[in-house]
């Protein structure tokens, strides 16, 4: 991993990193993935799924988030965060001792295509950073052709533009001046700071297999309180890979020290249900 890639990330807010897994390394975590999907299927209400259509409609879905749970952990695709070439990157920007965010699967839907809004992760509209230090690595593993991801290059790193904000408050997917797609082959990883300004857009019946994971530094203050519930369940920790229980222990450890207002988690709250419903409704 080259000081450049990284010089990269911080000034535009996203950079492609061709080839980063093997054919050999990206087989065990796509046909991890498969089986991931094919129960997911089976049972989309008994998980926390994506959707580009849900009833009273059809129902078709594009992705779970939490793929980590006890019931959908696959230690092939825990190890894909244990990866020299993807923790070198990460660490070069971050710096050494990690804490565990998030991790999910995304896949194509298989009926009715989706157009994800414009936005910034969490609802953090106004957030930017004029130095590009990002509070975290987020990171698409492509293990099959992926197109999906637009980004406004550099937008993590000044206010919106009237045209965004625009944009954003009416949930639109409308072309942005500079917006640029980005597409990858599998093996390639897509590191990009999810204060950018993005959104994701998949036809239905595509290849897409992609793992969608999100790291941050130990010591990071911004952020934090995502020790979901399954994490400290008793016995869990000393069930999984050991890179991903030492990242998920310190984000137990962080989240324990720091603990967030009523006013905070009510705000997450409503974002994250916020998030959820506009999954199922931007379509097209």
């Amino acid at each position: 991993m080259t000081r450049t890639q990284a010089d990269a990330f911080r000034r535009d807010g996203f950079v492609r990193v061709p080839g980063l897994f093997s054919p050999a390394e990206v087989a065990p975590a796509l046909s991890a993935l498969e089986e991931l999907r094919a129960t997911v299927l089976a049972g989309p209400e008994k998980h926390a799924v994506r959707y580009s259509s849900r009833p009273p409609g059809p129902i078709d879905v594009w992705g779970v988030s939490n793929i980590m749970t006890p019931e959908l952990y696959d230690e092939r695709l825990a190890e894909v965060l244990a990866h020299p070439g993807l923790l070198g990157f990460v660490q070069e920007v971050l710096g050494p001792r990690l804490r565990f965010w998030t991790a999910h699967a995304l896949w194509s839907p298989q009926t009715v295509d989706y157009e994800l809004c414009w936005h910034k992760d969490n609802e953090e509209h106004e957030h930017y950073e004029a130095s590009g230090r990002p509070t975290h690595v987020q990171f698409n593993v492509c293990l099959t052709a992926d197109d999906a991801f637009r980004v406004v290059p550099g937008s993590h790193r000044r206010p919106l533009t009237d045209a965004e904000r625009a944009e954003i408050g009416r949930l639109g997917s409308g072309e942005l001046p500079g917006e640029v797609r980005v597409p990858c082959e599998a093996g390639d990883v897509l590191f990009f700071n999810h204060h950018a300004v993005h959104r994701g857009s998949c036809e239905n019946g595509g290849p897409r297999r992609t793992l969608h994971m999100n790291l941050q530094a130990a010591d990071e203050p911004v952020g934090g309180q995502t020790s979901w519930k399954f994490m400290r369940e008793p016995g869990y920790l000393e069930t999984v890979h050991p890179t991903l229980r030492e990242m998920m222990r310190r984000t137990i450890e962080w989240d324990d020290a720091h603990p967030i207002s009523r006013a905070e988690a009510m705000r997450r709250l409503r974002s994250k249900r916020d998030i959820l419903a506009r999954d199922a409704k931007v379509t097209r």
